[in-house]
């Protein structure tokens, strides 16, 4: 299995892996994952005509990219599991609601992935939508758009950052070393940082500054650095 294979790929690192074996909640999580890949590619009908071909090609970006986004959430969920293998009631609880969100947004992702390619690009994703005259999203609606992307963005880096705060509750049981502890930490204020940024993006966009909200998301790589050279900086003072 893929979870087998890169188990094995991350052998070497410096935290040490207590979930060997892959457990009922992870092959759960696998098959809605894969659940959640299999609703995109659904959604790409058998062109009937080379324009229609045309229009599925243009909209590959948004689709690789929401794929790409479900493969993130799918890792941050694997490696937890890796590198603490609980699976205590409460910890269950929160990768259900984990997994519930990511279902929901399958769609919505990619929607706003196209909306913005065709912002960017001038491609038109929606030639249904146009044949019909319909408006694809008026300008009273990107708030709202921003508003329900960033919601999904905040609770799911909201229950990460509540999972590793059950794993950093059971340090003793799972006998977590001091790296271990300083790395569970850096998990735990990189969630929290992350769900900020939702938060904030909620804000502006309720407050009419829906430009301000779509550009806080910028901030996050910053904020991923330093969150890591701050880890670093205190795994060389544990050393010294």
């Amino acid at each position: 299995m893929l979870r087998k294979k890169i188990a094995v790929a991350f052998q070497h690192e410096k935290f040490r892996h207590r979930g060997h074996e892959i457990a009922r909640i992870e092959t759960l999580s696998d098959a809605v994952f894969a659940f959640s890949v299999s609703l995109l590619v659904a959604s790409l009908e058998v062109p009937q005509t080379f324009e229609e071909l045309r229009t599925i090609v243009r909209g590959a970006l948004p689709f690789f990219a929401t794929v790409a986004l479900l493969f993130l959430f799918w890792y941050q969920q694997y490696m937890f599991f890796r590198r603490y293998g609980l699976n205590d009631f409460l910890t269950i609880l929160l990768n259900l609601m984990y997994l519930g969100i990511i279902l929901f947004y399958v769609y919505p992702l990619k929607f706003l992935f196209s909306i913005l390619l065709t912002s960017w690009t001038g491609i038109n994703l929606f030639p249904r939508a146009t044949e019909k005259g319909l408006i694809v999203l008026t300008q009273n609606d990107f708030p709202e758009l921003i508003v329900l992307f960033s919601t999904g963005y905040f609770i799911i880096w909201m229950i990460i950052y509540f999972m590793y705060k059950r794993a950093f509750y059971f340090a003793r049981q799972l006998e977590l070393n001091h790296y271990e502890l300083l790395f569970t930490h850096k998990e735990i204020k990189g969630a929290l940082w992350n769900a900020m940024v939702g938060l904030l993006a909620i804000i502006l966009a309720w407050a009419g500054t829906e430009r301000l909200a779509g550009i806080c998301y910028l901030s996050i790589p910053v904020i991923l650095i330093i969150n890591d050279l701050s880890f670093k900086h205190q795994v060389k003072k544990m050393v010294k």
